[in-house]
């Protein structure tokens, strides 16, 4: 039975999750205050990825009442009877954890899980949960993908936050919002309505969400390249360059791929899912990549 609380918070996710936060320890300007990058690194992993990003997977499990294929688990075993208790749990310890690292470490922890709340569970007075809206099930996500991670990262070993910072998180906001609908898209059946199927893809239906997806895409690309030029204009060497070009390119690979898929959302759709989050993730770690070396 423990086997299956470990499954259920999903451990395929936690490299892919660690991008979210690692693009923002890209631009750490403090990497290694504590002592020790690795430290840092393995800290920030088992906080944001294990306990936030699991736990949340955990929780948001525990009261859906699919059984199929879920996003990082195939075959999902049986879920355990406390599954839900044992996410909140584990993000409440990473509130505690995070406090050794700054308080805006902390202050994303504890925003992250009310996030994973305000997703997974209905609360009092509300009908329906917050991933049961559509519209509003992106916009949680995209923060806590996007905004939670890059601040927590940029921040972790207490630094603060700077306009840049801000900005760049606004700008992966936008693209995992981007992102969002290709996560959807799989799990569905051609004749699945808003009714049926209530969330951000089902209420544009699949061919608008992938297009707004693609040019949310571009929009977040615009906005982290603009803050890339205006801020830091003779940081960037001819290797940090060559990545940043890369990152563009892989980007745009990824709004064609979209575009495509919306011809025929239901056409080959896991293999172009596949496709979809391997490109996005290749430019995501091309930026990483690029920043660490100038910051």
């Amino acid at each position: 039975m423990i086997k299956n609380y470990i499954l259920h918070l999903r451990p395929k996710s936690f490299i892919p999750s660690f991008t979210f936060t690692l693009t923002g320890y890209a631009i750490n300007p403090h990497k290694g205050a504590t002592g020790s990058v690795a430290v840092e690194l393995l800290s920030l992993f088992f906080i944001y990825s294990v306990l936030l990003f699991g736990g949340t997977c955990a929780l948001n499990t525990h009261f859906d009442k699919d059984t199929g294929p879920l996003n990082f688990l195939e075959n999902p075993p049986e879920k355990p009877k406390y599954l839900g208790h044992f996410g909140i749990i584990l993000m409440f310890l990473a509130v505690v954890l995070s406090s050794h690292f700054g308080p805006w470490a902390m202050a994303m922890s504890a925003f992250s899980l009310v996030l994973s709340v305000l997703y997974s569970v209905k609360l009092p007075g509300f009908a329906r949960r917050g991933k049961e809206i559509g519209i509003v099930d992106n916009l949680i996500n995209a923060l806590g993908c996007g905004f939670v991670g890059v601040i927590m990262g940029a921040t972790f070993s207490d630094s603060l936050p700077d306009l840049s910072t801000i900005l760049l998180a606004i700008s992966f906001t936008i693209t995992v919002a981007g992102s969002y609908p290709a996560t959807q898209i799989f799990q569905l059946k051609a004749s699945d309505s808003y009714a049926v199927g209530r969330n951000f893809t089902t209420l544009l239906g699949p061919t608008r969400a992938l297009r707004v997806g693609a040019a949310l895409l571009i929009a977040g690309l615009v906005i982290a390249d603009l803050t890339q030029i205006l801020f830091f204009p003779k940081q960037a060497g001819f290797s940090s360059m060559i990545l940043f070009f890369g990152f563009n390119m892989f980007f745009l690979l990824g709004v064609v791929q979209m575009y495509k898929w919306s011809r025929t959302p239901f056409d080959n759709n896991k293999s172009r899912y596949g496709a979809l989050i391997k490109t996005l993730l290749g430019a995501r770690l091309l930026w990483i990549a690029a920043e660490w070396i100038i910051s």
